[in-house]
């Protein structure tokens, strides 16, 4: 099992639908994955269309407050959800002292069947993302090409490692940033570049990942040489 947290406090770069559309496509080459949503607004939910309440599967917030028993919610074949809701929100503030709560998932022998693990996160610098750090073995930080991104991956990178730092048990490798900044972190910079392409920015709307576009739609296309980028760099 490959665990990854994508991560960015600045707002509005695409983290979710990076994730999902990851995600889609990698349970369609036949990974059992699985997304951890940490994030209070619940929006891999909203954009699966699936409901972030449900009694019938387990929540985060559960998980964080000692829930064993877990049970995903199942999007389609290979891909599952485990959703976010607004109560997440008091595990925002709290200091991360003994290590993470969420890390225990690792033993979980539910969790243990999957091939690959996408923790989502709040667009925050906050304990919820440190949660997720914890409990990763890799991370990276999706990214737009304006001026003020080179200051947000910076931010979130200077995070990460304060994370690592003081949070027991936690040594995430840094994968790279998806998908600008080229002159600024060259080989830490995944190869694939995701275009701003308005049905992606659209799809969550329809509840539609770039699996519902056509095989040769430049969107699914560059989602592709993504996933297999990742799967090379995590070793799957």
């Amino acid at each position: 099992m490959k665990t990854i947290a994508v991560v960015c406090q600045k707002g509005g770069v695409g983290k979710t639908t990076t994730v999902i559309n990851l995600a889609s496509v990698l349970s369609r080459k036949g990974l059992k994955t699985l997304i951890i949503d940490t994030d209070p607004q619940g929006n891999v939910s909203t954009y699966l269309n699936q409901n972030k309440t449900s009694e019938l599967s387990t929540s985060t917030t559960q998980i964080l407050e000692g829930e064993n028993n877990i049970e995903p919610i199942k999007v389609f074949e290979n891909l599952y959800l485990i959703p976010s809701d607004v109560d997440i929100k008091k595990h925002n503030t709290e200091k991360i002292v003994g290590g993470s709560k969420l890390r225990k998932i690792r033993l979980n022998e539910t969790i243990k069947t999957f091939d690959i693990v996408f923790i989502d996160t709040p667009p925050t610098m906050s304990s919820l993302v440190q949660e997720a750090l914890s409990t990763s073995d890799y991370y990276f930080i999706p990214s737009k090409p304006e001026f003020l991104a080179v200051e947000g991956v910076g931010q979130a990178m200077t995070f990460a490692k304060q994370t690592i730092s003081e949070v027991p048990h936690t040594d995430p490798h840094f994968l790279g940033v998806v998908p600008e900044l080229k002159q600024i972190l060259s080989d830490k910079l995944f190869r694939t570049h995701i275009s701003q392409l308005t049905e992606i920015a659209d799809s969550p709307f329809y509840a539609k990942t770039v699996l519902d576009f056509s095989e040769y739609s430049k969107a699914r296309i560059e989602f592709e040489e993504l996933s297999n980028e990742l799967l090379e760099k995590v070793g799957l």
